[in-house]
């Protein structure tokens, strides 16, 4: 009896630990995964699991992930081509199947560049999927609001998930009327569009945003100049994960910013954004970071791919840039970059942002990123050969750097106020972009040269 009272006990423990085993298990798993009514359009997209749903935070509509002031936060995903319905490669390859991006004739696979063929030949395809309008709400507590311009996670929104590549057109067309009824009512003086970089998903993102557009804004109600800005900012998949393997995903994510520059955010700037401008008076500035600001270089210059040439934005803006210097050098690099040489055409000024503090820069030891001293120190050396056209300014707080109203190509060395790492990143000063006097070195340049 002893002996199987003690049996019967053992059971019992065993029981206890194999449910308890179980209910952990359970909870790993359904936290690995976003709100219940994503997981079957997630599963259709491939973008299930906790590595991929950061980049989709909005579509849970939780509301905890918003913007600080009104603007639209349009975010980009990833998936494979057929699980979207976007063009097969060897269609690309062999039949012109990027033409709904509006690419000239002479953009084809043959006559484009080895670079620009490597970075659209990705087995997987960038997909519009989401679109997100944050407003003031005039209630008895003004607040920020979120509304839902386009879900591709909700059947409401897209029927069919393998319509998610050709739905991003209609949208993005949609957008434009959008833009325009925004535009017009609240007199947009500026229009603005950002994009942050490597290793930030959507929620990261906007908190970025929010760090920096904030400062910028209160730094313009000081001033007397009539500022009344739209903000637009376009969220990628910019990393693997958190683990140390993420670190391996430098390559595959520098070909991802080129890729969506040359595409969505190519046709975002270029004939949703600009066209507006013949219609409504403003200015156009284009901001972004690390690979965020490879993205926002290449989606202005590649107005040079489509039938028809736009407006050039009035400023462009990349702090801390990891793409090289030599892309804007008919000489140098490894090869040609005809549409960053004649810049001219697509941007009336563009400010580069340098530290001598930016360790991550340095990694990029194939070239000489933007972003990096080395890069002012070569134009230095060699101001009318390899980089004629490119200006430096040392960039001083005490007394404040001036900026004159003449279009201009800068590289700026701000390393006096670029110094310091930033919470929880590394690479040095990299990150260290959201303090007040980045923010008023942009304003510095937005009053210059666009007033």
């Amino acid at each position: 009896m002893i002996r199987v009272e003690k049996i019967e006990l053992i059971l019992k423990i065993m029981k206890k630990i194999i449910i308890s085993i179980l209910t952990i298990i359970l909870t790993v798993l359904s936290s690995c995964s976003s709100s219940y009514f994503l997981k079957e359009r997630e599963t259709e997209f491939g973008t299930k699991g906790q590595k991929k749903w950061i980049f989709h935070r909005l579509s849970d509509r939780d509301k905890g992930t918003t913007l600080a002031f009104p603007g639209y936060i349009l975010g980009i995903e990833k998936a494979h081509r057929s699980r979207i319905g976007a063009p097969s490669r060897q269609s690309i390859h062999k039949q012109n199947g990027l033409e709904k991006f509006d690419f000239d004739q002479d953009n084809t696979w043959e006559s484009m560049p080895k670079r620009k063929r490597k970075v659209l030949d990705d087995k997987k395809a960038m997909f519009v999927s989401s679109i997100h309008k944050f407003y003031h709400r005039n209630t008895s507590i003004n607040r920020i609001d979120v509304a839902t311009i386009y879900d591709s996670y909700d059947a409401t929104y897209l029927k069919r998930s393998t319509d998610a590549f050709k739905q991003g057109f209609d949208e993005l067309n949609d957008f434009k009327t959008e833009l325009a009824r925004n535009v017009s009512k609240n007199k947009i003086t500026h229009v603005f569009l950002f994009s942050m970089g490597w290793n930030s998903d959507q929620q990261e993102a906007i908190r970025n945003f929010n760090s920096m557009f904030l400062k910028i804004i209160n730094i313009a109600n000081k001033s007397k100049k009539e500022f009344r800005p739209l903000f637009i900012g376009i969220t990628w998949p910019s990393k693997w994960n958190d683990g140390f393997s993420n670190i391996f995903s430098f390559f595959n994510k520098t070909n991802d910013a080129d890729e969506i520059g040359m595409t969505w955010a190519n046709y975002l700037l270029n004939k949703v954004i600009l066209p507006q401008k013949n219609i409504n008076s403003f200015k156009t500035i284009v901001v972004g970071h690390s690979f965020g600001a490879k993205l926002t270089s290449r989606a202005t210059m590649s107005a040079s791919m489509l039938k028809e040439e736009t407006t050039p934005i009035d400023l462009l803006i990349n702090l801390q840039s990891a793409y090289s210097l030599n892309r804007y050098s008919s000489t140098k690099g490894i090869e040609p970059t005809s549409d960053y040489v004649n810049w001219k055409k697509y941007a009336n000024n563009i400010a580069l942002i340098c530290s001598k503090n930016d360790k991550a820069v340095k990694a990029g030891f194939y070239a000489p990123f933007a972003g990096g001293i080395k890069s002012y120190n070569k134009v230095d050396k060699d101001m009318k050969g390899d980089y004629k056209g490119i200006e430096l300014i040392k960039y001083s707080v005490t007394p404040s750097t001036d900026f004159n109203s003449e279009n201009q190509l800068l590289l700026i060395d701000a390393s006096e106020i670029i110094k310091r790492e930033a919470y929880k990143k590394g690479g040095g000063a990299h990150s260290d972009i959201y303090n007040e006097d980045v923010a008023k070195l942009i304003w510095n340049l937005i009053s210059s040269k666009t007033y």
